[in-house]
């Protein structure tokens, strides 16, 4: 496990620094066949693919296109083809999202993953990767890696098309445009964003994130709010509010549910922002301020968040929306950034206090090991003492056998002291535990789906036992807890069973189970395991 977890942990890490580089390499890319070039590069490198191709695709052809040396080229019949099929979806698209229903023969090279990125003026952005080198499918890893990559390619291809606009109409006109200045600001405002968050604190990313939105586009109050709904954690950063609106998990579910009501797609997928159009319902929710614009996002399963911005001081304009579209979704990748950062930091915690434990148990194994080997040598040295004086001895008196059932009474009682499988000679009282017959047992594990527990020793349990019972040494609980049964639900009943010779090992375990805040612990009376089932596992 600990070999999976470091692999788990450096693959986010990688595909972290993959990210982290490519959004520093297209925040200075103004020419789109450079963001094709380094868009493609990254994905094709990120996830092993053994080629792939990058193009945006206009109505009836590919108006710019880069591939791998590996790939196929593209042609004409395919891009209609593909031009078609998007065009078939009939609705709104905004984000990036991928195209099962091409991927095969249809594709060129036999492209394995295919993402479609929507830009402006009815263009697409399309990436096309074929299989990998390593000759695995691609998993949901791989796909979110692609998607991130998709939104950064979205969003610096946009800025670029921009920026081509910019300058064409800059060569043309000789009176600069109040629109067109606000525009080019707002790009460089989502630019400076990519190179000043370049941090992985969370808190830290969601100040710069929501102050650097507030400032450039003149909106002088917002509320930003991250809920996870797995550990019920949530994260609140306002600004311009004459007091933090401190919501409860109640008041933040209930705005969640407004906010999903107002948006056009109601089932929302990982980094895709969806605005929330209807903003009357939000008047319920205390919130310290009117909002103006709202946006609903996810960064990962169970983990939503929402975006309420305030009225703006000067007067909007419609190609705002669209820029503030932008920024809002670079935002929600860099807050995906520091998420993944903070998941990585936390398995390495996990696993650097496992290994400490383990090297504790390890010294302490040593220490017993040290005291066991001096008391057996110890043992010989008497044993040669009283075999030398009984063979000195004529005649055996009953002295010397109290003596010897003294000494060896001693021995005994320190080295099962000092042996850490000692066995304890004086129980510590424990809390009452319900005994229940085999039919009571049988009864619970099919009315109520009860977990059955074997606390006996492993070799015992893998001789034989019943069939679903989950093993629980008393000496190994804390760690089969911790790795197999820290979600269990505290109300299921638990029926700890074993043989006659262990019910030791079954008090021990099921006041462990109690102490774990389990209500319904019981152990079953003399019942051999094979009894609960009728047959070995």
């Amino acid at each position: 496990m600990t070999v999976q977890t470091d692999s788990d942990a450096d693959r986010a890490r990688y595909q972290f620094q993959i990210l982290f580089e490519t959004a520093a390499e297209l925040s200075g890319a103004r020419y789109p066949h450079k963001i094709l070039e380094a868009f493609l590069l990254s994905a094709q490198g990120g996830v092993g693919a053994r080629g792939g191709f990058a193009a945006i695709l206009g109505q009836s052809e590919f108006q710019l296109m880069t591939r791998s040396s590996l790939s196929k080229s593209l042609t004409p019949e395919y891009a209609k083809v593909l031009r078609e099929h998007l065009d078939a979806l009939g609705e709104e698209r905004k984000s990036s999202f991928f195209v099962p229903s091409l991927q095969g023969e249809l594709c060129p090279g036999k492209c394995e993953l295919l993402l479609v990125c929507p830009l402006d003026d009815g263009q697409d952005g399309v990436l096309g990767l074929e299989e990998s080198l390593a000759g695995r499918p691609y998993d949901e890893n791989d796909k979110q890696l692609v998607a991130g990559l998709g939104t950064l390619f979205q969003t610096s291809l946009r800025f670029s098309l921009y920026a081509t606009r910019v300058e064409l109409l800059n060569a043309e006109l000789t009176k600069q445009n109040d629109t067109l200045d606000r525009q080019i600001y707002h790009l460089s405002a989502l630019r400076d964003l990519s190179g000043e968050i370049l941090r992985v604190d969370m808190a830290e990313v969601m100040s710069t994130f929501l102050l650097t939105l507030l400032g450039h586009f003149a909106r002088p109050q917002g509320l930003l709010l991250l809920h996870d709904r797995t550990s019920r954690q949530i994260h609140e950063i306002s600004s311009g509010l004459k007091a933090k609106p401190g919501l409860g998990e109640q008041d933040v579910g209930r705005l969640f549910f407004l906010c999903l009501a107002g948006v056009r797609e109601k089932h929302l997928q990982p980094l895709q922002v969806e605005p929330v159009e209807d903003m009357g319902g939000l008047a319920e929710v205390a919130l310290g301020f009117a909002p103006d614009r709202g946006y609903l996002f996810m960064l990962r399963e169970n983990m939503y968040g929402v975006l309420l911005l305030g009225q703006s001081l000067g007067a909007t304009v419609p190609a705002e929306d669209g820029l503030l579209q932008a920024f809002v979704s670079q935002g929600v990748l860099h807050l995906k950034n520091a998420d993944s950062f903070r998941t990585i930091m936390s398995l390495n915690d996990d696993l650097a206090r496992q290994n400490e434990e383990l090297r504790r148990t390890i010294d302490e194994l040593t220490t017993a090991k040290d005291h066991i080997s001096m008391l057996e040598a110890a043992g010989r040295r008497i044993a040669g003492i009283v075999h030398s004086k009984a063979e000195s001895l004529t005649r055996v008196r009953l002295f010397d056998f109290f003596l010897i059932l003294v000494l060896s009474l001693g021995l005994a009682l320190a080295f099962n002291q000092q042996n850490p499988r000692g066995i304890v000679l004086i129980e510590a009282p424990g809390p009452e535990i319900p005994f229940v017959t085999l039919d009571e047992a049988l009864e619970l594990i099919a009315k109520e789906d009860a977990l059955l527990v074997d606390a006996r020793p492993r070799e015992f349990y893998e001789r034989e036992h019943a069939q679903k019972a989950v093993n629980v040494p008393a000496q190994l609980f804390d760690l089969v807890y911790m790795m197999q049964m820290t979600a269990e639900d505290p109300e299921r009943p638990i029926v700890v069973f074993g043989r006659s010779v262990s019910r030791r090992y079954d008090r021990i375990v099921a006041a462990k189970f109690l102490g774990r805040d389990h209500e319904r612990v019981y152990i079953v009376k003399d019942v051999p395991p094979l009894a609960l089932d009728g047959g070995a596992q």
